[in-house]
């Protein structure tokens, strides 16, 4: 086959079209996107791969062994090479009807060297030939081994510059080709950097095409269907470049956001689109045709053509249906990657787009579901789209979700009762089966296939929810909605992927009473402190945080002493990771609120109240905030109180004052006005440096804290020295203001330290 390089040509390609991207670029410059930072270091991370990808080994097939299939292929592939454009073609059709996937095929294949031969192909001038090559190695990188041959031997420019052809199918070939190719950081950047993101956005363009002038609207709806996959070849493709965040930046740049959010309007929207173009032409059901466009005469109409194309219609029906599906999943699966940058979140508009998200998830397609789960999962980490989420009715949205994946796991559970009754019935004596069984012509058994959990969607939809819930708009409608007893139910997964956002949800939605005493009576309460035992931070602190809101109830509290939970909840505040410790401490802090065994337990553990005096001293505010709650709550009783004292707590306790953070500065409050009761341990924090922050504390708007710092103050003012410092820094006046306020126990705590300052400056 004679062939010829073919220079691609700058000018010869088409025109980006550019929708709306001034939003865009105003956006990325306030977020410094534009700047191409993140583009800098995804680019370092993929330069510094390896600039060959290895060749994994395979394992051949001796010579002994090798069937007539396999000398076959090489001639074809030799056919192809060496042949005229009429053989190549044949062969090229040929080698499309093999099995790929054969191991035979595979080292015919490689042996042959056929990946430089169809790139080769590529290169030449003939459109047939192009396409059938085209077809073979579409086929041929979905396996993992030609996918590196083919970025070694530079294949990925040759398949981005097709991209710029005339020829749609050619187009819509080499998207489809780019979408397996592109699976590791060493082919995406050669597909960056060739320039394949402006080309595929551009397909994704299907308005602004080029006008399809026919009489035959049977015609015209087959070139539509093909822009169409075009369209979906193009989004796979993307969906796979945007993983990278480079890639991500040039997807944005070139006008890839509304084109996305087009696309994603309805399942139908494309038709409409090319019925809107149709009208706009002058028609209403097809489009003009050449001689009314040029002559202005009326066109004729071809009853055969218009007899067939309802029959056809009725066929194709379900083709269509598959064809809108795989678009929207492509799409959204490139919505999902880039919903994770805050620039895509802030250019979109999220009332839209989350609406759409809401009806795609209401489709029988469960990859649909699980990707429209996974981007409202993103877009939920902002409180303006938790707002407009719940507004938009997501709660009902995934519960529904959820309920018909309940439906799944209910068939699950009785096939595995079903196969547990039979087992039995097989173990029982002969004579009992025989008994119990009617006589019966003997049928065929056919083999049932288990139900299964779809795992990759119940992650999606309850991180969804988890993320979700931080609203208390959306936590009051899920706690109606029964979610809870949906979560329950789906505790026993084996991933601990899932159970993280499952637990995390229980640990956030399932705070009030009636829910408390339904993981009691579900029996849920055993598996949360198995959980316990477990190695995942995230999961461990979810965990945690739920076993502390289960202390409310009364009947779960006696379960978790039965079960001596606490100790575990002890032994993880020497974890590692700072989230497990916070999560721990907080469980702590709650068991010695509401149990009357929580100081013994702390006072069994060799070591226990001494590690939890350390985390004071921890860099992580949300740990150190954790234990001087924990320390306030374990120092009512005085056997405890003095175990801490020992440890020197007050002298951390004084260090921490100065702190900003309220939450912090109301723990340290509260466990300052236990631990001072202890003799001796008001002098240690007047010494530290403690006293005179407190005295701030008294002019805070939180009534709380104003509560804690004069309780503190009050068990303060027992050292003489404090009692000067108090009088010294002005704390009478404020103590005075407090004694007139509604709150009965700061009137109770102001009126006594102003008694203690009294008494010490009259004596003296």
């Amino acid at each position: 086959m004679a062939r010829s390089r073919r220079k691609l040509n700058p000018n010869g390609a088409r025109r980006i079209s550019q929708h709306s991207t001034g939003s865009l670029s105003l956006a990325m410059s306030q977020t410094g996107y534009a700047s191409g930072q993140t583009a800098e270091k995804a680019e370092e991370s993929e330069e510094s791969e390896d600039d060959e990808l290895p060749i994994l080994p395979r394992q051949s097939i001796p010579d002994s062994e090798l069937s007539p299939q396999y000398w076959f292929l090489l001639k074809v592939v030799k056919y192809i090479k060496f042949g005229s454009p009429t053989a190549t073609l044949l062969a090229l059709c040929g080698l499309s009807r093999y099995d790929l996937t054969l191991p035979m095929c595979q080292q015919a294949l490689e042996n042959s060297e056929a990946v430089d031969v169809l790139i080769n192909v590529l290169e030449a001038e003939d459109h047939k030939c192009k396409v059938a090559a085209l077809r073979v190695l579409q086929n041929l990188v979905k396996i993992q081994h030609f996918q590196r041959l083919l970025v070694i031997k530079s294949g990925i420019a040759t398949v981005v510059r097709l991209l710029s052809e005339a020829e749609p199918d050619v187009r819509c070939l080499a998207a489809g080709t780019l979408a397996h190719a592109v699976n590791n950081h060493r082919s995406r950047m050669l597909t960056r950097k060739a320039g394949a993101v402006p080309l595929l956005v551009d397909l994704l363009d299907i308005q602004s095409g080029p006008v399809i002038v026919t009489t035959d609207e049977f015609n015209f709806k087959a070139a539509t269907k093909q822009k169409i996959q075009a369209a979906t070849a193009a989004a796979k493709a993307l969906r796979s470049l945007s993983y990278s965040a480079s890639a991500r930046r040039e997807l944005y740049l070139a006008g890839g956001i509304p084109l996305l959010t087009r696309l994603t309007l309805s399942i139908g929207g494309i038709q409409r689109e090319y019925q809107h173009l149709n009208s706009s032409l002058g028609t209403t059901n097809r489009a003009p045709s050449v001689a009314s466009t040029v002559t202005g005469q009326k066109p004729s109409v071809n009853v055969k053509s218009r007899m067939a194309h309802k029959k056809a219609t009725a066929a194709s029906a379900s083709t269509d249906s598959e064809l809108d599906f795989e678009l929207l999943t492509a799409v959204n699966g490139v919505i999902h990657q880039c919903a994770a940058d805050d620039v895509f979140r802030a250019s979109v508009k999220a009332d839209i787009l989350l609406g759409q998200l809401l009806r795609h998830m209401r489709y029988d397609c469960e990859q649909l579901q699980t990707l429209c789960a996974s981007t409202i999962a993103h877009f939920a980490e902002d409180e303006t789209n938790r707002k407009v989420l719940t507004q938009l009715k997501a709660t009902e949205t995934l519960v529904w979700v959820l309920k018909q994946g309940e439906y799944q796991f209910q068939l699950a559970s009785s096939y595995t009762a079903a196969m547990a009754r039979a087992k039995y019935e097989e173990e029982q004596p002969l004579e009992l089966q025989v008994q119990g069984r009617p006589t019966t012509a003997p049928q065929e058994e056919k083999p049932v296939e288990k139900p299964q959990v779809n795992i990759p969607l119940l992650k999606a939809v309850s991180t969804a929810v988890w993320k979700l819930s931080l609203s208390p708009e959306a936590r009051d409608r899920f706690r109606q909605l029964g979610i809870v007893r949906i979560f329950i139910r789906h505790l026993n997964q084996p991933t601990e992927e899932v159970l993280l956002p499952i637990v995390s949800s229980i640990s956030v939605i399932g705070t009030d009473q009636e829910n408390l005493a339904l993981l009691r009576t579900e029996r849920a309460v055993p598996r949360f402190v198995w959980l316990l035992s477990g190695n995942h931070p995230g999961l461990l602190s979810a965990a945690a945080l739920t076993m502390a809101n289960l202390t409310a109830d009364v009947d779960a509290l006696e379960l978790l002493e039965t079960i001596d939970a606490a100790r575990l909840l002890w032994s993880l505040l020497k974890h590692p990771s700072p989230v497990v410790q916070a999560g721990a401490a907080s469980a702590i802090a709650a068991f010695s609120e509401r149990s009357k065994r929580a100081g013994e337990v702390a006072r069994s553990l060799v070591g226990g109240l001494e590690l939890l005096v350390s985390l004071l001293r921890a860099p992580e505010l949300e740990v150190v905030t954790a234990a001087a709650a924990a320390v306030a709550r374990m120092a009512t009783e005085d056997e405890t109180l003095a175990v801490l004292s020992d440890h020197h707590v007050v002298s951390l306790l004084a260090s921490l004052v100065r702190h900003k953070n309220r939450d912090l500065k109301l723990r340290v409050a509260e466990a300052i006005a236990e631990c001072c009761r202890w003799p001796g341990n008001p002098a240690q924090l007047g010494q530290g440096g403690g006293v005179k922050p407190l005295i701030g504390y008294l002019r805070s708007s939180h009534l709380d804290l104003r509560r804690a710092a004069a309780r503190a103050l009050h068990q303060v003012s027992s050292d003489r020295e404090n009692c000067f410092i108090l009088h010294h820094h002005g704390a009478v006046m404020l103590l005075l203001k407090l004694v007139g306020c509604g709150d009965v126990e700061i009137q109770s705590a102001a009126a006594g330290c102003l008694s203690n300052i009294r008494n010490f400056i009259h004596n003296a």
